[in-house]
């Protein structure tokens, strides 16, 4: 287990703006929130960047947050990645060429897209899947707050995981060699920028937690993107240019797409998405209750990367666009074998993971050991309706809020009637 790490989180908690209505503590999936005080305090060891309390806050206490363009003036040669969520944020009237123009306009010197290297991932992931027949499921590692999620409260899936970069990251990794080698940029001018559909995603760029360290400069926000290309618009409407466009790839963007992208006839595979579906799912693996699947595609947002916090349209609508693109866009193929010589090399091999330890009561065995029955002695003293009330999400967390010294009886309310 991981002890005493400081975690960055992409998530700005404004105390000030805290009305203490309680909704983030409750939505909270790791219990990382509470009131004290009148005022929201997050625990970041417990924190996954799901999101879900920025989407359950309406006061402004809890919002996200990540890189702005201004980043990209710090690199010579700016390279963006694009999600395949960006696809879907733009109407049928833009168009993703025209949309996909627009970021060049904004002064990158080029644009990749995640969904250019879709079937080559798929690829790598049949490949692996036969070189450990002994691990059933895998787990996808392609969302962060999925992997975070394991790490904090499955830690014993961990083993099950994919070790692999995420798609965005191989294709980072790959590139930025790219550029040095044949192009001959020193590797201090390439600046690679995340386009990015959630928060986890940009703390898995500051926070990296597989093999690589740096592999991208930065992780901007969609939201914060297309503000901008709003402005240049016309300008990339105007613009004549041929490029590619990697339409059948954009199904890394909805879940249920992405699982049959990986299917081949001989892969059972299963699409899973939403914080509380991925927990229950994770809780049937642990308890060995979930049919012989091979691998098994997670995200914590609803329907996949197009249910991202940091999106602007509506994931329903997103996910809809996306599939019209890959049905009548036109598709370019991107193949480099370079790419399977690297997977072979295991360049985009990520080091297994351990387990965050959220609560240490005591580093000697029998001091832990009296908290731990003090915890329980509180808890059946509680009411037990996890009414939130109090402050922490749960009686049991309120109980280890006490032993830990950051509450006192006296905060449960039903309690004091």
């Amino acid at each position: 287990m991981e002890n005493d790490k400081k975690y960055f989180h992409a998530l700005q908690v404004k105390t000030q703006k805290c009305v203490a209505c309680m909704k983030c503590v409750r939505v909270c999936p790791t219990k990382a929130l509470r009131i004290r005080e009148g005022k929201v305090q997050l625990d970041d060891t417990r924190c996954i960047d799901c999101g879900r309390c920025i989407t359950a806050c309406k006061y402004g206490a809890l919002i996200p947050w990540s890189d702005t363009m201004e980043i990209t003036k710090n690199k010579k040669y700016k390279v963006a990645i694009l999600s395949t969520a960006f696809a879907g944020q733009f109407s049928d009237k833009v168009g993703y060429p025209t949309a996909k123009k627009a970021i060049y306009h904004l002064g990158f010197d080029e644009v990749l897209e995640e969904s250019m290297i879709t079937e080559q991932y798929s690829w790598m992931i049949r490949k692996y899947l036969k070189e450990y027949p002994q691990t059933r499921p895998v787990l996808s590692s392609n969302c962060p707050a999925v992997v975070r999620l394991i790490q904090v409260r499955f830690p014993s899936l961990l083993p099950n995981l994919l070790h692999l970069e995420s798609p965005m990251s191989v294709l980072a990794v790959y590139y930025r060699q790219k550029l040095v080698n044949e192009k001959n940029i020193p590797d201090d001018d390439i600046g690679i920028y995340q386009i990015v559909p959630c928060i986890s995603q940009v703390t898995a760029v500051h926070q990296p937690e597989g093999n690589i360290a740096d592999i991208e400069n930065g992780a901007i926000s969609i939201q914060e993107v297309f503000g901008h290309a709003l402005e240049v618009l016309p300008e990339a409407a105007s613009d004549e240019r041929e490029i590619d466009v990697y339409t059948k790839g954009l199904s890394l963007s909805v879940s249920r797409m992405e699982a049959s992208e990986n299917d081949d006839g001989n892969i059972r595979t299963l699409a899973v998405s939403g914080i509380s579906n991925v927990i229950e799912i994770l809780l049937k693996i642990e308890n060995q209750q979930i049919d012989p699947y091979d691998f098994i595609v997670f995200h914590s947002c609803i329907g996949g990367c197009v249910g991202g916090v940091l999106n602007i349209e509506n994931p329903f609508i997103a996910a809809s666009r996306i599939r019209h693109i890959i049905s009548k866009g036109k598709d370019t193929k991107f193949e480099d074998k370079r790419i399977s010589e690297m997977f072979d090399n295991g360049d985009f091999d990520v080091t297994p993971l351990a387990g965050r330890s959220i609560m240490k009561l005591s580093s000697d065995i029998k001091t832990a050991l009296e908290k731990m029955k003090r915890i329980h002695q509180i808890n059946a003293t509680l009411p037990g309706l996890d009414c939130s009330a109090c402050g922490s999400p749960t009686c049991l967390t309120l109980a280890e809020d006490i032993v830990e010294g950051k509450a006192t009886l006296e905060d449960c309310i039903v309690l004091l009637r």
